[in-house]
């Protein structure tokens, strides 16, 4: 019963999406303010789309939680789309949750699947993942600080990106980063 989590096409795919984010937070911050409800909606479709791919194994087992995890990133997607700026709000929240769920999971997978290759990298996002949500969920409101919201992104996405294309890169093909 093998179960495939993310691939080595995925996380560079993964990767390079996280670094253009961050480069673009840094480079046009401004700009970045009204496009971000839009960019992590796209964020959102992509990761939920490969992750909930994936979430089936080779046999046709169905790992639910993913999957429910992975619909719920497309219902947030798309509420993104619908009303942008009435969700800047709320995504602040959202994201701030979302990182540090993702982030406990991650770390629970690193320190207890003994056998899980590349490991220390999960267990080093899940360390980000989870700082990231603690300082996302006390940044200003997007009113009074969407500049500083905006950094924090930017950082984040820099080191998952960095991390993912660091895992990918030292993937063998037919490797995948979670095996259960």
């Amino acid at each position: 019963m093998e179960s495939e989590v993310m691939t080595r096409g995925g996380l560079l795919a993964r990767g390079i999406f996280a670094l253009i984010i961050g480069v673009l937070c840094f480079t046009i911050p401004i700009a970045m303010e009204a496009l971000f409800a839009y960019i992590i909606g796209i964020f959102l479709i992509v990761i939920s789309i490969v992750t909930g791919a994936v979430s089936i194994s080779d046999t046709g087992k169905v790992h639910w939680g993913v999957l429910i995890l992975s619909i719920l990133g497309l219902i947030v997607a798309i509420l993104l789309f619908m009303t942008p700026f009435v969700m800047f709000v709320a995504l602040t929240i959202l994201v701030a949750a979302w990182a540090i769920i993702t982030g406990i999971a991650e770390l629970a997978l690193a320190f207890s699947l003994d056998e899980l290759p590349f490991r220390i990298m999960l267990g080093i996002g899940g360390f980000f993942s989870v700082l990231f949500g603690i300082l996302i969920g006390f940044a200003p409101l997007p009113m009074d600080g969407s500049l500083i919201l905006i950094m924090l992104i930017g950082i984040y996405f820099l080191i998952m990106g960095i991390l993912s294309l660091i895992t990918g890169l030292l993937m063998r093909k037919g490797e995948v980063i979670v095996s259960v």
